[in-house]
């Protein structure tokens, strides 16, 4: 008896930001979670098909931030494996206006400061060298 590959659905960041932006109790990290996860399943030649639709407007300036943090996700992401970068990605909506420090306290913010990547950093996110880290 011969058994059918398993399929799964690869979450898009497009579904991802619907998600963070849904009211159905999921967290943004729940849902980056799950993104990353298939990103990281997936094979390096698939993955830019979950980066291609862009990611819908943010209805609040909270969930405004999470865009921002999506889009240097995705160019991130891509660069580590060299894909080319959605062109979605390069508008201006997703560069904060105020810095957004991920992890509270003075002590945190230099090692932010230093370590965070370049695409986070130059949309005014700081993070970290880990916060894409799933462990």
């Amino acid at each position: 008896m011969a058994t059918a590959p398993y399929r799964w659905h690869r979450q898009t960041i497009a579904e991802t930001f619907e998600r963070i932006c849904g009211r159905n109790g999921t967290t943004p990290w729940v849902a980056i979670g799950d993104f990353l996860d298939d990103w990281r399943r997936s094979a390096v030649e698939d993955r830019r098909e979950l980066v291609t639709e862009p990611i819908a407007p943010a209805p609040t300036p909270e969930l405004q931030r999470w865009a921002a943090f999506c889009a240097a996700m995705v160019e991130w992401l891509c660069w580590q494996d060299g894909l080319p970068f959605p062109q979605w990605t390069k508008q201006e909506s997703y560069r904060l206006q105020e810095p957004w420090f991920l992890y509270k306290g003075w002590r945190l913010r230099a090692w932010q400061l230093a370590t965070t990547p370049t695409p986070f950093k130059m949309r005014n996110i700081f993070g970290g060298d880990r916060m894409l880290d799933r462990v």
